[in-house]
C-alpha cells in the first residue's frame, strides 16, 4: 500500500497544472486554472462524446462547496468547459476502474455532484435545458491516491464503459421517453433528436444502414388501439432509423419516409416499449425530428 501511495504522489507531482497547493480547509475553487486546461464546445459537437484523460482525486473534500457531495478533489478545476447550448441536454460523466466521483460547476453558480450514476462505480452528472456559459468540473476520489480516468462531455448521454459494439435496449435513452395511448394529441408527437454514433446498427439486424449511439436516442411506452403506429425522422441529411418493438423485434429503413427521411409502420403494434434509434452515414451528428403517428 505504501509503494502504491508513492506512485500516486509521485504522478500528481509529475502532471502538469495539478494544484498542489491544497491547504486543511481549503475549498474547491473555480477562479483558480484548470488542471488539464479549457474546451469551448458547442450544440452538435462532433465527436461526441468528447473526452479528456485525467488524473482524478486531490485533498479537498467536495463536501465543502456542497453538503452530500462525495469524494475529495483538487483545489482547481480539472477542467473547464465554455458550452454554447442548444435544445439537447448535456452529461458529464467520469470513466475509470477505480470509485471515481463528480464535482460540476455550472453558469449559474449551482454545485452539481455524483457518484455512481454512471454505471458501477462512476459518476455522472444529466444538466437538462443547459445554459451557456461557463462549467467548472472536478473529478474525485474516496482515498488518497490518484485515479487514472476519462472525462466525458456528451449530448447524447455518453458511453457507460461497457460498450459491445451494438445497440443496447437496457441503457437510458439519450433523449428521455414518452408514454402514449391510442388517440393521443398532438398527433404526431414530435421529438428532437441528435442522430448518430458510432455504432452499425446492422450490429442489431443484419441489412439495417447508418450507424447509432448505444443507447437508444428515445424510449415510447405506447398502448395501442386499432390503428397502425407509424414512426418517421425529418431532418435536411441522410437519416436512418432502427427500432425494438415489445416483442423484440427489430424494424428500420433509410428512405421510405420521402427524399432521404426514413420511416417504420407497424401494423397491429403491441402495447410496451418501443426503442428507437436515430442514424447517419458519417460521423457527423444530424439535427433531426423523430415523430411518431397513428394518422401518418
Amino acid at each position: 500500500m505504501k509503494i502504491i501511495a508513492i506512485a500516486a504522489s509521485a504522478a500528481l507531482v509529475l502532471t502538469p497544472g495539478v494544484s498542489v497547493a491544497q491547504k486543511s480547509g481549503a475549498k474547491p475553487d473555480f477562479t483558480l486554472d484548470p488542471n488539464y486546461g479549457e474546451v469551448a464546445l458547442e450544440t452538435g459537437f462532433t465527436p461526441d462524446p468528447w473526452t479528456k484523460s485525467i488524473l482524478a482525486g486531490g485533498s479537498v473534500p467536495a463536501a465543502a462547496v456542497q453538503s452530500g457531495c462525495e469524494g475529495s478533489v483538487s483545489a482547481a478545476p480539472d477542467l473547464q468547459l465554455t458550452f454554447e447550448a442548444g435544445e439537447f441536454d448535456l452529461t458529464i460523466r467520469a470513466l475509470a476502474s477505480e470509485d471515481t466521483t463528480l464535482l460540476v460547476n455550472t453558469p449559474s453558480g449551482e454545485w452539481l455532484c455524483d457518484d455512481d450514476n454512471g454505471g458501477g462505480v462512476n459518476p455522472k452528472v444529466l444538466i437538462p435545458d443547459p445554459t451557456s456559459g461557463r462549467y467548472d468540473i472536478w473529478l474525485g476520489t474516496y482515498g488518497d491516491d490518484m485515479v487514472q480516468s476519462t472525462l466525458e462531455i456528451s449530448e447524447l448521454g455518453g458511453s457507460d464503459g461497457t460498450d459491445d459494439g451494438a445497440p443496447n435496449t437496457e441503457l437510458e435513452p439519450n433523449f428521455g421517453s414518452v408514454t402514449l395511448q391510442t388517440g393521443f394529441t398532438p398527433d404526431p408527437h414530435e421529438k428532437a433528436i441528435l442522430a448518430g454514433g458510432s455504432i452499425p446498427a446492422a450490429s442489431a439486424k443484419s441489412g439495417c444502414e447508418g450507424k447509432v449511439s448505444a443507447a437508444a436516442d428515445y424510449q415510447v411506452f405506447f398502448e395501442p388501439g386499432d390503428l397502425d403506429l407509424t414512426f418517421l425522422v425529418e431532418a435536411s441529411e441522410d437519416t436512418t432509423l432502427l427500432i425494438n418493438a415489445p416483442n423484440g423485434r427489430w424494424y428500420c429503413d433509410d428512405d421510405s419516409g420521402g427524399g432521404v427521411n426514413p420511416k417504420v409502420l407497424i401494423t397491429n403494434p403491441q402495447v410496451g416499449r418501443y426503442d428507437v434509434w436515430v442514424g447517419t452515414y458519417g460521423d457527423d451528428m444530424v439535427q433531426s425530428t423523430l415523430k411518431v403517428s397513428e394518422l401518418d
